[in-house]
């Protein structure tokens, strides 16, 4: 088994070289000739240099650990997507016959159904259409409200998930990328905000508009009977209620 040995133990390791290389110069002996002379002075400060540059070594290497360790990523950040969710909610929004937000041709979908102050055609059948488009719009949006709060468990499950992940946070890049997921989760739930706002002033404004229409339509049926009762009468064919724009 490998055995890893110690910062001490590589100092004395240096020292133990220093002293057996030595640094000696020759000087002259009468007996045994030239025989070396260790420098204790200079023994000793090359120690010193070797052991703070040992000691910087050391540093750098818990500094580099450090940033490595501070680099960490965020393992399974709790992602979401909502691309899904809006566009079922769209969906259920134009079914049938209702007059969506969604629908590419509104505006044109919306003068067909509420023409206003108009006299023709047959009001009868044109005001059961208003009144259908109406009652189909306000089904859309109460199912498309459905699924949306469907998504008020996903959302929890979500939170939850990130308050489990603050424990486990170890370095800065993980704090930081599960503060970008709050970011983001926090995004997602105002675009689903936006929708259903955008739901809410849909039905509203259906509704508003059929009841707007249905009085332009009865002004417009009474202005023509009592113009068509201040007109001089005629010998002649009877008119039937379809002057008045009504179908019986």
């Amino acid at each position: 088994m490998t055995r890893w040995c110690s910062w001490a133990d590589l100092r004395r390791a240096v020292l133990v070289a220093a002293c057996l290389g030595g640094i000696a110069r020759p000087v002259s002996a009468q007996f045994f000739g030239a025989m070396p002379v260790i420098d204790a002075a200079a023994i000793g400060r090359l120690a010193t240099q070797i052991s703070k540059q040992v000691e910087a070594i050391g540093v750098a290497r818990s500094h580099l650990q450090a940033q490595v360790e501070n680099m960490r990523k965020l393992a399974n950040p709790p992602w979401r997507s909502i691309a899904g969710v809006q566009a079922n909610i769209d969906v259920l929004t134009r079914q049938h016959a209702a007059l969506s937000y969604a629908l590419t041709d509104l505006d044109a979908q919306f003068r067909t159904t509420f023409g206003g102050w108009q006299t023709h055609g047959d009001l009868r059948a044109t005001t059961r259409q208003q009144n259908e488009r109406t009652l189909a719009t306000a089904r859309g949006v109460l199912n498309a409200a459905n699924a949306s709060a469907q998504q008020l468990a996903v959302t929890s499950a979500t939170l939850n998930a990130m308050k489990a992940r603050m424990a486990s946070i170890t370095s800065a890049q993980q704090a930081a990328e599960l503060n970008g997921a709050v970011g983001i989760a926090t995004a997602e739930e105002i675009a689903l905000l936006r929708q259903q706002l955008a739901m809410q002033a849909n039905l509203m404004g259906v509704m508003l508009a059929n009841q707007v229409n249905r009085d332009l339509q009865g002004a417009a049926a009474t202005a023509a009977f009592e113009a068509a009762g201040a007109a001089p009468v005629r010998r002649g064919r009877r008119r039937g209620p379809e002057v008045l724009g009504w179908t019986p």
